[in-house]
């Protein structure tokens, strides 16, 4: 059967091999659902790519926070961790990726938009409840290391408290609480406007996506010509400066659900992710060879982020038609990253500097003296730590909420039939 549908309404009644009039595919023994028919390929619905592309990026940058901490060499993979903060930038990437997705899906079919009915709701249900958890023992472990309630420490946690961490000097990126949580104020700001960007991006994608390409460019072009040593390090990762980042993640959504169908069709579609993967991969690794050979790293990873995403997007869409084995798994762990990225860093700087565990003594920490044995328990401590408190984080809050959540769901439905 032919991949290229003549009509836009003809997309919607696509149906790719293997897959019946019903929206179902067989594969590998087991009948999968399309949600809406015949309409998106099942295996790109929630493609198991994606959930591994998350996993990749949130062990990426964790392993660059506990470098930080262990400075245990890395060996061949020095280049990554030692630049494996543009692996943030992914993770933006991908959160406009998957929330467009279904969009995606709905335009391919030649679907009228949707809607974003309930989405805010479902956003703080999905961010907040862990978010203020991590809040509240990083505001006490502060306090427990001396930090004080002075207007600086004010300032910080308010910021933290109202998720605008990158407007304030003070908690972002002279935070006293967790170093990491920056990301959240972020994604938040994209959150708030993203109704609006995805029935414009639903309508016109090539003049949204270049002006949102134009707002990153021009933003960039400001900060890295106007800002100073002082001024730059608190600006250069604002909302505006991953315009462009969130452009393309909604883009290659788009690309995936009108092309990938098309491809997964042809015995070469899966050696084609592969390609799309490794060349990708390639392409990361020299910009993050750069990266942790800059000088000025910080203004480089601006300068190269618009290249790094590009990257990174094709990095995507390559997993996502490569549909890796070990969905489950990949699913998983998808699940486990959000707590376990909110977690690791500040566990780290926790058992470091606070618990002083593994036991060391004096004031310079056995890391910054060359004690290879300490830094290895370490550093080992740190990954099992905040695979444990990410792993109750999910069993004990996430999950039981989701579940709630879903009963409720349920039951309204019912009440409404």
């Amino acid at each position: 059967m032919s991949s290229r549908p003549l009509t836009r309404a003809a997309r919607g009644r696509r149906v790719w091999r293997g897959q019946a009039a019903n929206g179902t595919r067989a594969r590998g023994g087991k009948t999968l659902t399309s949600p809406a028919g015949p309409g998106p390929c099942p295996a790109l619905a929630r493609p198991a790519g994606a959930d591994l592309f998350r996993a990749l990026a949130v062990f990426l940058v964790a392993w660059f926070h506990l470098w930080q901490q262990s400075w245990r060499s890395p060996g061949v993979f020095e280049p990554v961790v030692r630049a494996g903060y543009a692996w943030v930038d992914a993770m933006i990437l991908l959160s406009a990726f998957c929330l467009f997705l279904p969009y995606a899906h709905a335009r391919a079919g030649g679907l009228p938009f949707a809607g974003c009915g309930g989405f805010y709701k479902k956003r703080a249900l999905r961010i907040l409840p862990g978010y203020y958890l991590n809040l509240a023992a990083s505001a006490a472990a502060a306090l427990a290391g001396g930090a004080v309630w002075d207007k600086a420490f004010g300032w910080d946690l308010f910021s933290h408290l109202t998720l605008t961490h990158t407007l304030c000097p003070y908690g972002y990126p002279h935070t006293r609480l967790n170093g990491a949580a920056w990301t959240l104020g972020v994604l938040v700001g994209f959150y708030l406007l993203f109704p609006l960007l995805a029935r414009a991006f639903y309508a016109r994608p090539a003049a949204v996506f270049a002006l949102l390409l134009g707002v990153q460019a021009a933003y960039s072009v400001w900060a890295l010509g106007c800002l100073d040593e002082y001024t730059y390090p608190a600006a250069f990762n604002r909302l505006p400066g991953f315009a462009g980042v969130l452009a393309l993640g909604m883009a290659g959504a788009l690309w995936l659900a009108k092309s990938g169908p098309g491809l997964l069709n042809r015995t070469w579609g899966r050696p084609a992710g592969l390609g799309m993967a490794l060349a990708a991969g390639w392409g990361i690794w020299r910009i993050q060879a750069r990266l942790a050979g800059a000088a000025e790293s910080q203004r480089w990873q601006l300068a190269l982020r618009m290249p790094l995403a590009l990257l990174f997007c094709i990095l995507l869409l390559g997993l996502c038609l490569l549909q890796p084995p070990a969905g489950r798994l990949w699913a998983f762990l998808g699940r486990l990253s959000y707590p376990f990225y909110l977690w690791h860093q500040a566990l780290a700087v926790w058992l470091k500097y606070l618990w002083r565990i593994p036991p060391w003594q004096g004031d310079t920490p056995p890391n910054q003296i060359g004690d290879a044995v300490w830094s290895l328990r370490y550093e080992l401590l740190c990954w099992a730590a905040a695979l444990a408190v990410s792993l109750a984080v999910l069993l004990l809050l996430e999950q039981p909420l989701a579940a709630r959540l879903r009963r409720r769901a349920v039951q309204g439905a019912a009440a409404f039939r």
